[in-house]
């Protein structure tokens, strides 16, 4: 049935441009590729936490709207967390967080063969459920089914880095495909070669590396495959959401192709570029709006000409 369970902080977005609130989204990195699968009408499930109060009701409502279902939703007594993104002049966002007071374990559903996982972000590297997040992504392990993780790194002291770094190596022993961009890497291990990444994270398990950094190209390295793709050329409103988007851009091209982890070192380089060339895709266009994910008119055109 190819379902798609997502697991990931909801945040609400509250933009600035020039140091003026210029527009407020519901965003969380894992959320905004959740949002982009439903609208292109992949079954989709995010399983998350926010408040009892109107910033979760208003997130709640969005996300039915979007197609994504709710179920695994957990809602607490308290705030919702929020972000502040303040846009440089290259429109790139530098982030300030506001968390939620209380984290409350989230609900896990049981996982069939044929699902598809992604997770990252903070939530993947919280002390807060974290007991019951490898306990799902062990059982998805025993079953083979193909997880994808994006970190996405924050900047961290060098002392909570040392435990990031610790909690980050335990979950790619449960990761298939690891896509992440250079700036994770350039603060997790000070390098940002491909190959020598690729080379650390296999010894973990992991069977795909996919490392984006901005307009340079995608790099993509399995045990018998090593490609780098360009990206298309883009004037950018906004970088927000253009990862997690390439993210949604992955999975999307993987159901298309009818990959699983069992045929996922059998995709032949064509086959590859075709998938990546769905993820590109999808992050140029949230570069191009100011919103974090893929338009309804833009799924529309998309979907009628793939």
């Amino acid at each position: 049935m190819n379902k798609v369970y997502s697991v990931g902080e909801t945040t609400y977005d509250i933009i600035f441009r020039n140091g003026q609130p210029t527009g407020a989204i519901v965003g969380g990195s894992v959320l905004n590729t959740s949002v982009s699968l439903g609208r292109l009408g992949i079954p989709v499930s995010f399983i998350s936490r926010m408040g009892n109060d109107q910033i979760g009701d208003l997130s709640l409502t969005f996300l039915n709207e979007n197609g994504v279902n709710c179920d695994y939703v957990t809602r607490f007594e308290g705030n919702s967390r929020l972000a502040m993104a303040f846009l440089d002049s290259d429109n790139n966002a530098d982030y300030q967080f506001y968390k939620a007071a209380k984290t409350p374990s989230l609900r896990f559903p049981e996982l069939e063969k044929s699902d598809r996982i992604i997770f990252g972000s903070t939530n993947a590297v919280r002390d807060e459920g974290r007991n019951s997040l490898l306990l799902f992504l062990n059982q998805a392990h025993d079953k083979n089914i193909l997880t994808i993780y994006d970190p996405n790194i924050r900047e961290f002291g060098a002392f909570e880095l040392i435990e990031v770094r610790r909690k980050f190596e335990e979950n790619l022993h449960l990761t298939k495909v690891l896509k992440e961009s250079n700036q994770d890497f350039k603060r997790l291990y000070e390098t940002t070669n491909p190959d020598e990444i690729f080379a650390k994270v296999t010894c973990f398990g992991v069977e795909v590396l996919i490392m984006t950094n901005g307009s340079d190209p995608i790099q993509l390295r399995t045990k018998t495959i090593s490609m780098d793709i360009p990206v298309q050329a883009v004037e950018t409103t906004s970088t927000i959401g253009a990862g997690d988007n390439f993210s949604a851009g992955i999975i999307f091209g993987f159901i298309k192709e009818e990959v699983e982890t069992r045929s996922l070192l059998a995709v032949d380089e064509l086959k590859w570029k075709t998938i990546l060339d769905h993820a590109n895709s999808f992050a140029v266009e949230v570069c191009q709006s100011d919103s974090n994910y893929i338009t309804r008119e833009f799924v529309k055109e998309y979907l009628s000409n793939d």
